[in-house]
């Protein structure tokens, strides 16, 4: 399927993100599909393999969110490269999208937290698969303006893709359980 640079596709044979997404912390049938799509087995849903970093502020009160040109407010995220696993791709998209490097975040929960997609439309319809993970981030540390990267509060989020504020609500919690956060 590819994209302007190779990109890891499904169906597609990907053991190191297979091995990433048996892993998720949070799993469900999205999850349970796109392991069967790594290993190569048939799925109707095609598509692009994507990372999603999903960063929270140490009270879970604020999440970041990047603007993006057409899912509007969105996490930073983006395809995975071949030979990338899932955390580095979302790592590396994070970085690009906001500023914030691996040493800025600390993760809630070991491996990814959950798989979500978002599926496009247009003359080749396919799927983006996300594995989310998930981070905690001082506040205070910069954002870069390339992607218009800003802290919005979890009760106020903009528009943005049709599972944003599904994902934050289920992703809150983790963090406070995981944090002990109030």
């Amino acid at each position: 399927m590819g994209f302007p640079h190779p990109t890891a596709d499904v169906p597609g044979i990907w053991p190191h993100l297979e091995t990433e997404v048996a892993a998720v912390h949070l799993p469900n049938d999205l999850s349970r599909e796109l392991g069967r799509a790594l290993i190569g087995q048939a799925t109707k849903n095609i598509g692009h393999i994507c990372a999603t970093t999903w960063i929270f502020s140490a009270d879970a009160q604020y999440t970041i969110l990047v603007r993006h040109k057409t899912l509007q407010w969105s996490t930073p995220g983006g395809h995975i490269e071949i030979g990338e696993t899932s955390r580095q791709g979302g790592l590396r998209e994070l970085e690009e999208e906001t500023g914030l490097t691996q040493y800025d975040v600390r993760p809630v929960v070991d491996g990814p937290a959950f798989i979500h997609v978002t599926d496009l439309a247009g003359s080749t319809p396919h799927r983006h698969w996300n594995i989310g993970w998930l981070y905690i981030a001082d506040m205070q540390a910069p954002l870069t303006s390339t992607e218009g990267a800003r802290w919005y509060h979890c009760d106020d989020l903009p528009q943005g893709p049709m599972d944003l504020k599904n994902s934050v609500a289920l992703l809150r919690p983790l963090v406070i359980q995981a944090l002990g956060t109030n």
